[in-house]
């Protein structure tokens, strides 16, 4: 019987799996970017711009992948990046990838628009997780959620700044998504195609906003309400530098601003928080902005070698990682991988794509005789003529 590696050695050998696995309303959450998905192949397309120049006789190595950030050493440089309405996509998959972070000792983010609730998900990430803040424009709401995350247990938080205004995600309008699924012909009718995905859900229940769905029925004591139905997504939400300086004054522990693409907002955000995450959500917000990795390198060059770099958005495998982390990023985040593993295998599938992603990139540093994590930074790149860096000067 033939391995796990052997039958999908890429994540890649996994995708047409998964996608038989979901019905048609979840894999177009997953897949979809927004507009005419231009953004979402630029982030694809870049990577076959960035090539690296081995240097040889330098002996064989057997490289070191454990990166520290924030006083704390991981087993790879990478992790699971924060996406929203996961058990929609396959049923408990926040748990089961919080559990798969867990036991490779990767960091995993949690989502304010997940299914599962900061308070469930808390409990299996042995006080280690990251959440991911939407912000509210209701500051009551914002407090009580940054309050219920450090209770919950985690040490790290992600502000997300690229959200100003919900994206039109034409795709997924279509398919149409929702939390919780519509409850309809159609729905029924692709989920009954999809047995393991609607058992899943029958044992693990209906998706909702877990964490967001407490603001919305009219209970709470904040001032506003979000949108019953579609709490998290809908919510108003509101970022300024001055609201930002007052989530630092409430949270103690390291913060991280994500969705960054601009070298001054990059320099003026390093003065406030701790580190910064360079995305374009996945291509899913807005479909003419540059993949992060081409305004990578400038940044890195403004901020200096010191303050972390963190990035996503079309990482598929070892050797993308490995280009994010020569262009000049600390740290590299990916979701949509782990979610097409255990869509398409289960926990074993998260786990399989965690081990594809580190055997990769271990395997580019054998080749070019990189010791470490710090040594691969350190390798020469050659930019192809369409890589457009130029333009972001």
């Amino acid at each position: 019987m033939s391995s796990l590696v052997d039958k999908y050695p890429r994540v890649s050998d996994m995708v047409n799996v998964a996608k038989k696995r979901m019905p048609h309303f979840a894999a177009e959450y997953l897949f979809a970017g927004t507009g005419y998905d231009e953004a979402l192949e630029n982030n694809r397309k870049v990577f076959n711009q960035i090539f690296l120049v081995p240097q040889y006789l330098k002996g064989t190595v057997n490289p070191n992948l454990k990166t520290k950030l924030f006083d704390y050493e991981y087993d790879a440089p990478f992790g699971m990046a924060p996406v929203g309405m996961t058990s929609l996509m396959w049923p408990g998959a926040e748990i089961a990838l919080s559990k798969m972070s867990v036991t490779n000792n990767i960091p995993y983010s949690l989502s304010t628009v997940a299914c599962a609730s900061v308070e469930d998900v808390g409990k299996h990430l042995n006080g280690t997780g990251w959440f991911q803040l939407y912000p509210p424009a209701d500051k009551a709401i914002r407090n009580d959620l940054l309050k219920r995350a450090k209770n919950s247990g985690f040490k790290t938080l992600i502000v997300t700044a690229d959200i100003p205004a919900s994206s039109r995600r034409e795709r997924l309008r279509m398919a149409g998504v929702s939390v919780p699924p519509k409850n309809n012909l159609r729905t029924f009718f692709q989920a009954a195609k999809c047995p393991s995905w609607s058992i899943g859900t029958l044992m693990n229940g209906i998706p909702a906003f877990g964490t967001m769905d407490q603001y919305s029925d009219g209970s709470w004591h904040g001032n506003a309400k979000s949108k019953a139905g579609f709490a998290g997504s809908q919510m108003q939400r509101y970022l300024d530098w001055d609201y930002l300086k007052e989530v630092r004054d409430i949270w103690s522990g390291p913060i991280i601003l994500k969705g960054l693409m601009d070298i001054n907002d990059a320099v003026q955000a390093s003065k406030i928080i701790d580190a910064i995450y360079l995305s374009n959500h996945g291509g899913r917000q807005i479909d003419i902005a540059p993949s992060p990795l081409q305004v990578l390198p400038e940044i890195r060059k403004k901020l200096g070698s010191k303050f972390p770099i963190i990035i996503d958005s079309g990482f598929y495998s070892g050797q993308d990682i490995s280009k994010g982390l020569m262009l000049g990023a600390d740290f590299i985040m990916t979701g949509r991988p782990f979610i097409i593993g255990l869509a398409a295998l289960g926990i074993k599938g998260a786990n399989h794509v965690h081990d594809i992603l580190k055997d990769e990139l271990s395997n580019v540093m054998e080749q070019i005789c990189s010791k470490d994590i710090n040594e691969l930074k350190s390798q020469k790149v050659v930019l192809g003529n369409d890589f457009n860096l130029k333009k972001f000067n």
